[in-house]
């Protein structure tokens, strides 16, 4: 019965991803209302996937599901952000011989590449690029590969997420996880939607992560190293697992962690700093910016200062790093941990930040993660707000109702976690 249940919320999901080739509008709040409906079909399918034996033929159906949903939405344009065409128009950029990070896309040392197809359809075009350079060798083989359209990028995320779900298998097998849970990642809505609809760049590094894992887990730690050092040249977020690596090496291996990562990301990054800064709008963004965050919003409704909030959420998630580098887990709960504190203080939690944590939910499996990668669907509000109303803005009880349950199903982790330690040195007591 429970077998049968998953095959019908999977047809379901069939029937909802081929919704967007009919012309419902206005397509954001198809985009909204899918989302969220997919989002609390997937809580009932991990339900069933965490009660059910899944493998051999039956999971490398239901993964291969996972793949045809993404291929399904190939097709289909951007609908809730348009950072695609920015990501575009830097591949075009470097297709042209000039480094991204020079030049904002309005300056007149580029106006012979304008395009009204890019250029009227991405935000902040008075600002250089904020995208790492790994990203950029992924824009510039799009638009070799396709041009001006959005196709080039989603065939190479589609390469980038079957990468993924590879390496995610292995890992999972060498480090004895259930190869099943799997799934929470190729069946979650959040990285199909956010990937192969608005397709997003997440893709690129989550791929990088897995390869990291991958070869964490094999024991082949300098290929593993490697791996995090490219990873930080395509999402600098991953640099919060760096300091965990260091702790409790050998002098021998310490070094290797110390060096290939560091060396990787100079190399990597050094051909775009002859002639450009490559953090220039990263720092703009990290000091101003702020859309969708818990603890934030809720130091700046308390305070009514953008940049007390800042200083406060980023010193609690501070405070929160320095106590779990010194925390008794392994490196994969550690890993999970970091990531979700660093959202839950984080001025700006996009919904496709959060597909790091489908991710990395599939090697610590938690009902925390589950949960915020389906309620922050919810924050697709805004999007189609800023659609209809011209206003980037979402009631408070939406927040609320989005980020609460991640917060308790947390709490009640974590006084589980401690009550078992418990358990386990009383007994070796």
């Amino acid at each position: 019965m429970k077998r049968i249940l998953l095959y019908f919320f999977l047809i379901i999901n069939i029937f909802i991803y081929f919704s967007f080739y009919f012309p419902i509008k206005p397509l954001i709040i198809h985009f909204t209302a899918a989302s969220i409906l997919l989002s609390a079909i997937f809580i009932f399918i991990v339900i069933i996937i965490r009660k059910l034996e899944i493998k051999g033929k039956v999971l490398t159906y239901l993964i291969l599901s996972g793949i045809i949903f993404r291929i399904i939405l190939l097709p289909i344009e951007p609908i809730a952000s348009n950072d695609v065409y920015r990501y575009i128009w830097d591949g075009k950029v470097q297709a042209n011989g000039i480094n991204p990070y020079t030049y904002a896309p309005l300056d007149e040392s580029l106006s012979h590449l304008n395009s009204e197809k890019l250029l009227s359809k991405f935000n902040y075009p008075h600002l250089k690029t904020i995208y790492p350079p790994y990203s950029q060798w992924m824009f510039l083989l799009a638009y070799l590969i396709a041009g001006e359209s959005v196709l080039g990028i989603k065939l190479l995320l589609l390469l980038s997420e079957i990468l993924t779900l590879l390496f995610l298998y292995l890992a999972l097998k060498n480090f004895r996880i259930e190869e099943k849970y799997i799934l929470i990642y190729a069946l979650s809505p959040l990285p199909i939607m956010q990937f192969f609809i608005d397709a997003h760049v997440d893709g690129f590094g989550i791929t990088l992560f897995a390869v990291f894992f991958y070869f964490i887990s094999a024991n082949k730690l300098l290929y593993s190293y490697f791996a995090l050092g490219l990873s930080f040249a395509a999402k600098l977020i991953t640099i919060m697992i760096y300091p965990f690596l260091l702790k409790g090496r050998s002098i021998k291996n310490f070094l290797a962690v110390l060096i290939v990562p560091v060396i990787t990301v100079v190399l990597v990054y050094l051909p775009y700093s002859i002639n450009g800064f490559p953090f220039e709008s990263l720092f703009l963004f990290a000091q101003k910016w702020y859309s969708n965050g818990a603890v934030f919003t809720l130091f700046q409704k308390i305070f009514c200062d953008n940049y007390l909030a800042r200083i406060l959420s980023m010193s609690l998630f501070f405070i929160s790093f320095i106590w779990l580098y010194f925390d008794r887990r392994d490196f994969k709960e550690k890993a999970y941990l970091i990531f979700i504190l660093f959202f839950l203080f984080s001025p700006v939690v996009h919904p496709w930040y959060v597909t790091w944590i489908a991710f990395l939910t599939v090697l610590n499996f938690r009902w925390s993660g589950v949960v915020l990668i389906s309620t922050i669907s919810i924050s697709n509000i805004y999007a189609m707000n800023l659609s209809l109303k011209n206003n980037w803005e979402m009631s408070d009880w939406l927040l609320l109702l989005e980020y609460l349950p991640v917060i308790i199903f947390l709490i009640q982790e974590e006084f589980k976690f401690r009550n078992n330690n418990k358990l386990i040195n009383h007994g070796l007591s």
